[in-house]
């Protein structure tokens, strides 16, 4: 089972009795629609585009929830934050699932369990693999799903699965056990366990059980009454598997007939298709072969047309071992006429799914340019003020763990000279050629970042006091002995530095107004040399 309503913060006001599911959805989708249109809060914004998504799949709307789904991922981006980047992830990677695209649902999963394993958070950690789970169930890869949870299980971050100081069990943990039971309990009667995954699986997958079951006696402990239908599939898949069948039978009646209850067309379809090939694995076919023609209007209603042609085979597998083959044979027929429709209807959506997903990216592309150009200076190419100042900020709070940085004040030496002597479209090329020559004696980790006019910062990440020192003598003899004779025949170009420490505890704005008056100092002791703040 996906674990869709995690992501909600709060539930839908009861609606009046005479609304249908799908009124009731629409209401909850128009009001989440409203809240967007006037939040401003990238980080709830994020959230509501995931909840829309949800909600719109719920309503059987694949390209609405899409849009919500790759508008939060774009917005969750714009975080930087991993945890809700890995959550919007498997927002779309759902939504993919849902309309059958198995190749993206399993791209955005794969990039949310990265993201959410660089974070380091057991819940986001937690909720990735149980929704790849129920990609994997769903696809019929029961051994994988098993051992993706045990994994899980095994794992620090399987303390993911419940919330701290909540009693009641969470959606996510919820999850868990009706993925682990349908899992490996299918995964065990179908022979695609070892005895050893077998062996593996006995403990957690008792456990499970035995919370089904507490779930079944105590409903009210469920985080919501969707969920019981699911806890009934996942106890009628662990009767079958220990040869159960009377239990099994009960568990499926009693899930057919919630599902009545729930007015979903969807939720009745899949209780008696599932009860269909039971009976049908157990015998039963005239029984089978009713419940699939139930499950085909059930889905019919729901809009579900895929789900229709897998309760069509039902009913022609059932009429076949009937001894019905010419009614069986009709079926078929008419199974694969609707496959064919299916099949196109499903290209086109994907092919409108997949146009969602590159827009979006595409203008993540163009966002990501226009954040990058906003942080360089459009002459140089360098860093600008801006980009500078954010970096210091962040070796600053190395600093003040105990990694001290260095950091340097540059003045090109008479450089009003150079404007009025060779023009300012030579001083321009001067300016990016000192970025250039300095660029390429600096590590890729340090920074030179042009801070206003012909003054420029450099930042030495995690260098000594001495080291900077003698990088920064190093660097004004690199200027000084460089060729400048394809710009003008007689131009020589030098600057003065003025170097300051990054320490503990020290004010950032304290140690620019100390390089900048070590800069004046190079200027006053004749130029084109390197003067050093006093260390406090």
């Amino acid at each position: 089972m996906a674990d869709f309503t995690s992501h909600k913060p709060g539930a839908a006001a009861p609606a009046p009795h005479e609304l249908t599911d799908a009124q009731v959805l629409q209401l909850e989708l128009q009001e989440l629609q409203t809240v967007i249109a006037s939040e401003l809060d990238p980080l709830a914004l994020t959230r509501l585009h995931r909840d829309a998504a949800y909600v719109a799949m719920d309503l059987g709307d694949p390209t609405l929830a899409m849009t919500h789904a790759v508008t939060g991922l774009d917005l969750a981006r714009s975080l930087g934050d991993l945890g809700v980047r890995a959550r919007a992830h498997v927002t779309v990677a759902l939504v993919m699932l849902d309309v059958y695209d198995d190749l993206g649902a399993w791209e955005h999963f794969r990039e949310a369990d990265a993201l959410a394993s660089a974070a380091g958070e057991a819940r986001d950690v937690a909720l990735v693999a149980v929704n790849a789970s129920h990609y994997e169930l769903e696809r019929g890869r029961d051994r994988e799903a098993t051992l993706r949870l045990l994994d899980l299980l095994d794992s620090p971050f399987a303390r993911g699965l419940a919330l701290p100081g909540v009693s009641a069990p969470h959606t996510l943990e919820a999850s868990f056990h009706i993925n682990l039971v349908k899992a490996a309990a299918r995964g065990t009667r179908l022979g695609l366990l070892d005895a050893a995954q077998v062996a593996r699986a006995a403990g957690p997958l008792k456990a499970s059980v035995a919370a089904l079951r507490a779930y079944r006696e105590h409903p009210d402990r469920l985080p919501g009454l969707r969920w019981r239908p699911e806890v009934l599939d996942s106890l009628t898949e662990w009767e079958w598997s220990q040869g159960n069948h009377a239990a099994a039978n009960r568990l499926a009646d009693e899930r057919v007939q919630l599902s009545e209850e729930s007015g979903s067309p969807h939720v009745l379809g899949r209780a008696l298709l599932d009860r269909s090939l039971l009976r049908g694995a157990l015998g039963h076919d005239a029984d089978a072969f009713q419940d699939a023609a139930r499950a085909v209007d059930a889905f019919q209603d729901a809009g579900q047309d895929l789900l229709v042609t897998q309760a069509m085979q039902a009913q022609a597998d059932a009429r076949a071992r009937l001894g019905e083959y010419r009614e069986a044979f009709g079926v078929q027929r008419a199974l694969t006429r609707q496959l064919e429709t299916l099949y196109r209807a499903y290209f086109q959506q994907g092919a409108q799914l997949r146009q969602i997903e590159r827009q979006v990216s595409e203008a993540e592309v163009r966002a990501a340019a226009f954040a990058e150009a906003a942080l360089r200076d459009p002459l140089t190419g360098a860093p600008n003020r801006t980009a500078a100042m954010q970096r210091l900020e962040q070796l600053q709070e190395r600093a003040n763990l105990g990694q001290p940085s260095a950091l340097a004040l540059l003045d090109i030496d008479h450089f009003k000279r150079v404007n009025d002597r060779y023009g300012h479209a030579t001083g321009d090329a001067v300016l990016s050629r000192v970025v250039q020559i300095l660029t390429a004696e600096i590590r890729e980790q340090d920074c030179l970042a042009r801070f206003g006019g012909e003054e420029f910062l450099l930042i030495l990440a995690g260098t000594p006091f001495p080291v900077a020192r003698q990088v920064c003598d190093r660097l004004c003899r690199a200027l000084a002995g460089h060729d400048w004779s394809d710009v003008e025949p007689d131009l020589h170009v030098t600057a003065s530095f003025g170097l300051a420490s990054l320490q503990a505890g020290r004010d950032l704005r304290l140690v620019l107004k100390a390089a900048d008056s070590a800069m004046y100092e190079a200027k006053a002791a004749g130029r084109n040399t390197v003067r050093e703040a006093p260390e406090h």
